[in-house]
């Protein structure tokens, strides 16, 4: 289990006076995030949250013959179950872990509690969640506009942001949140190690050239991350 660092990573948590955050240290349970692990299923009750340390949660729809389509991502600038901030009781769908990390659990009705103690926390939490759902709707745009390829890029910059330079990743992964064949992403993944921009060796992915990767995806990843930027500064930093 990763023990919990006296600074936490978690870009809401470090929004709080220390004071607070000592307040609030000992109501966690740091877990790991391992991954393909299923936070939760689609409109499951909600008993715990999780603030996000390390690694990547997507949130995806899942559809009645089992396949499953991202809707959006959630790294250490956020929390899951998002709808557990706006005093929902059920979640909006299945939360699993793509990127391997930690996380910092609570109980939902002891951070109920928490937010209507803490003006600080609960500014930087309807932040995210604004964030969050602007994030949700770009990504609808994005899945009937831009192409595979461009949509790959941008789900390994949100990656990128989150996890560094290297990741744990597979094609049969990658192409079950892009909603594609494997075989497309296939073809994405060797056109983009063939000009140098990543490397991708037995599940594990490195980003070798940044701005070949932003430049070969779609306005979107640029459009989120500056509404993350301007609602919760230093969401990615």
């Amino acid at each position: 289990m990763q023990p919990q660092s006296a600074q936490p990573a978690n870009r809401l948590l470090l929004a709080l006076a220390p004071d607070e955050l000592r307040r609030l240290a000992p109501h966690f349970e740091s877990v790991p995030l391992l991954p393909q692990k299923v936070l939760f299923e689609a409109n499951q009750p909600v008993a715990r949250v999780y603030f996000i340390e390390a690694g990547l949660i997507s949130l995806v729809s899942v559809f009645e013959d089992g396949t499953t389509a991202e809707m959006a991502t959630v790294g250490r600038e956020g929390v899951v179950p998002v709808g557990s901030l706006l005093a929902g009781e059920t979640t909006l769908g299945r939360y699993v872990v793509q990127v391997q990390g930690f996380g910092q659990a609570i109980d939902k009705a002891r951070l109920s509690a928490i937010l209507s103690e803490s003006p600080k926390l609960r500014a930087a939490c309807a932040a995210y969640a604004q964030a969050f759902f602007a994030q949700l709707l770009q990504n609808v745009a994005c899945n009937a506009t831009h192409t595979a390829e461009q949509r790959c890029a941008r789900w390994l910059l949100t990656s990128h942001d989150r996890s560094g330079d290297t990741f744990a990743m597979t094609h049969e992964g990658l192409a079950e949140m892009l909603g594609v064949r494997r075989s497309t992403v296939t073809l994405v993944a060797s056109a983009l190690q063939k000009a140098g921009v990543i490397q991708y060796r037995r599940g594990v992915l490195t980003v070798l050239d940044r701005a070949g990767l932003e430049a070969a995806a779609c306005e979107c990843y640029r459009v989120i991350r500056d509404r993350y930027e301007q609602l919760l500064p230093r969401a990615f930093g």
